[in-house]
């Protein structure tokens, strides 16, 4: 159940970092459509905003996968390392001192 819960984290992060990826790229073709233009050649004929949010939606699908997957990938080495540790001192047994 662990995997599927970080699959669902990683795919809810990508997908919501697509939404506000396509957002912030139609905003950016709507305040300045002469760098959008200039930046991703749309075909000619096509709407600029739809063509901006597009290619922002697919540019914040892979940054939103990977700093997701960078973060999951933090937490399992945490978790690995507290089972490392964990074992080291449960392995020490304590030496008794004799009077």
């Amino acid at each position: 159940m662990t995997f599927l819960r970080y699959f669902l984290y990683v795919l809810g992060a990508a997908l919501l970092s697509a939404v506000v990826g396509g957002a912030f790229a139609s905003v950016v073709a709507l305040i300045s459509p002469a760098f959008v233009k200039g930046l991703f050649s749309p075909p000619e004929g096509a709407s600029l905003t739809r063509y901006a949010a597009a290619v922002g939606m697919i540019w914040g699908v892979f940054i939103g996968a990977g700093v997701m997957g960078f973060c999951l990938g933090l937490v399992t080495l945490v978790q690995i390392a507290k089972v490392f540790t964990k074992k080291k001192s449960d392995n020490e047994t304590p030496v008794a001192k004799h009077c």
